[in-house]
């Protein structure tokens, strides 16, 4: 027996039958706003009629307090004012009522526990219905003469008695949708299917990118919980290294006449702000908002990087031991980030040392054999900090690495320093283990897939060269809203032999370069209102080629860097005489060499 395959509909047949499938639509359409427009119509005049009969009610029970009370606001009877709005309290439709005087003042109201009360002063009379309640106002008068007015409000309308009274617009409201669901279902049946894979695509971005913003404010996260365990040991070097410059220029200042002795304490203002540069740049480096960058480096060479930080970090009670093997040994991962992960290590061991102790940071080698549960055969370097505090009892151990987990009281942590440790042993192709013991001290071992790739050279900065002689008429034009930075920048530069000319901000340089044109600009990144970025950009409008050095302190040099295209040199503060000079007469010399194209 054959099987034959069914021959493909005519087009002509598709189309008729798309067409019957909208005429279909459209006669649903219509027939679902006749049923919602007929219900809408209804549900109106059952509401106005509501409306109408719920104030003529309340009229009439004004009128009759009206009434009642007339004599007793002629005689001012407050008493039997009283017992006449009581008795109106019992009707269990009044939620406030009121008698005013002549004057518009109340004399007596009630209104129940759950209900506003009825306002201190009349009103104008009249009434109306609005948040399913009636109020009325009326004019107590006798004999044409007015004596006062009455105040009355019923209880909101209860919401099941609302659907009731519109019953019938929700269900011809009702019946349209049944009748567009049923018509609509099977045309719009492929339709639906097409929007459901766009919108799961679309969801799939969106927490694919959620993710990794997540994961970004994680890592950033950590960071700040580590510099805040920082910032006492930091204040502590800041102040002695403030204190050494302030001893240094009052010094200075007391004995301008001996040259020896001056260099000498100018020598050791300069030593303790090149102290302070460094770890300035050492928190900006653990601070800045960055991407993971994978990239080969020594893991020895990071912690000897790291121990003047560490050293601060623990304080003066824990004594630091450092042992680096494996000198040579390259891991790929992101140096920032493991950096950060043995910091986290150190402010565990601190905090589990409160009365001193011991923290010892070790590098070294070790084989993998095939077999292992966890890691790929091969050579991984070690990375271990082992603590002599108080240890992890084995149910502690166990949860260590888990997100959030942590056994630090309310405000003291977060649970994502051991967390973090253990994806960067991840991320670098190896793992991380605890070994500890309730009072014998804790110790955790990173082992990162060694790399055979080159490590990437740290960055050697060079010897302060001798002060570049400079050509005599060359004017520099100085940015910086800072006024003390500013003035100090401009005698540097007259001392190099500039014509310095300075403005405090974005708007007062653009006036001056309307009418001259400098041969450099030296300005700020960040200043208030116009920033380094936009004043070079607008001052290349007016002078394209105009040699541009930026000098900030800004935490994200990348972001500087790229305001213009990656081109204007950065002097990064705190910056020597002998930077300045080179900086800015190299930035001359190029200018000279060729014309630059505008950015």
């Amino acid at each position: 027996m054959s099987l034959s395959t069914p021959e493909p509909r005519p087009e002509s047949l598709r189309r008729d039958e798309r067409l019957a499938d909208r005429r279909l639509l459209r006669v649903a359409w219509a027939s679902a706003a006749a049923l919602l427009a007929i219900g809408v119509l209804l549900g109106w005049r059952a509401e106005v009629d509501h409306r109408e009969r719920a104030v003529r009610q309340a009229q009439v029970q004004a009128d009759i307090l009206a009434a009642s009370v007339s004599a007793a606001l002629a005689f001012d009877d407050r008493v039997a004012m009283g017992e006449y709005v009581a008795a109106l309290g019992l009707n269990a439709e009044v939620a406030a009522a009121a008698v005013y005087d002549s004057a518009g003042h109340a004399v007596v109201s009630i209104h129940r526990k759950d209900a506003k009360p009825p306002p201190p002063e009349a009103g104008p009379p009249g009434a109306h219905f609005a948040g399913r309640r009636a109020t009325v106002t009326g004019v107590v008068s006798e004999r044409g003469q007015r004596l006062g007015e009455v105040y009355l409000r019923t209880v909101p309308e209860s919401w099941p008695s609302v659907l009731g009274r519109h019953s019938g617009l929700a269900l011809l409201s009702l019946l349209a949708f049944l009748l567009l669901g049923v018509v609509t279902a099977a045309a719009s049946r492929l339709q639906a299917r097409a929007r459901l894979l766009t919108q799961s695509n679309a969801r799939l971005v969106e927490a694919m990118d959620a993710r990794g913003k997540a994961e970004e404010a994680l890592r950033q996260s950590q960071k700040m919980e580590a510099l805040g365990q920082l910032t006492g040991g930091i204040a502590h070097d800041f102040n002695n290294l403030l204190q050494i410059v302030q001893g240094a220029f009052e010094l200075i200042g007391r004995k301008p006449g001996d040259p020896e002795r001056v260099a000498a304490w100018s020598r050791n203002g300069l030593a303790a702000t090149e102290r302070g540069a460094s770890l300035t740049r050492q928190l900006l480096a653990f601070s800045r908002s960055q991407k993971l960058e994978l990239r080969p480096f020594v893991v020895a060479e990071l912690i000897a990087d790291m121990r003047e930080l560490l050293v601060r970090t623990l304080g003066p009670d824990i004594a630091l031991e450092v042992w680096l093997e494996a000198a040579d040994a390259a891991v790929v991962s992101d140096r920032t980030q493991l950096e950060l992960a043995v910091l986290n290590l150190a402010i565990n061991a601190r905090d589990a040392m409160p009365d001193g102790g011991r923290l010892t940071i070790a590098t070294g080698l070790r084989a993998v054999p095939a077999g292992d549960p966890l890691l790929e055969a091969g050579d991984y370097v070690t990375l271990s900090v082992a603590d002599t505090g108080e240890g992890m009892a084995a149910e502690v151990m166990e949860r260590a690495f888990d997100p959030f987990f942590t056994t630090k009281g309310v405000g003291k942590g977060t649970g994502l320093g051991l967390s973090q440790v253990y994806g960067v042993a991840r991320q670098a192709g190896g793992a991380a283990q605890i070994e500890s013991q309730p009072g014998g001290g804790t110790a955790v071992t990173l082992l990162l897939r060694r790399s055979a790739a080159p490590s990437t050279p740290t960055v050697v900065r060079e010897a302060p060269q001798p002060v570049l002689e400079t050509a005599a008429g060359r004017t520099v034009l100085v940015v910086d809203d800072e006024a003390a930075l500013r003035e100090l920048a401009c005698e540097t530069l007259e001392l190099l032999g500039y014509r310095v000319l300075e403005a405090d901000g974005g708007d007062r340089a653009l006036d001056m370069l309307q009418t001259l044109r400098p041969d450099l600009l030296l300005l700020d990144y960040a200043m208030p209102g116009m920033n380094g970025a936009e004043l070079a950009r607008q001052a290349r409008r007016r002078w394209p080629g105009l040699p541009i050095v930026f000098a900030s302190g800004h935490a994200d040099s990348q972001q500087v860097e790229a305001a213009l295209g990656g081109e204007a040199p950065f002097l990064r503060k705190p910056f020597s005489m002998d930077a300045l000079a080179r900086v800015v007469g190299e930035r001359l010399r190029v200018a000279d060499a060729g014309p630059e194209a505008p950015a």
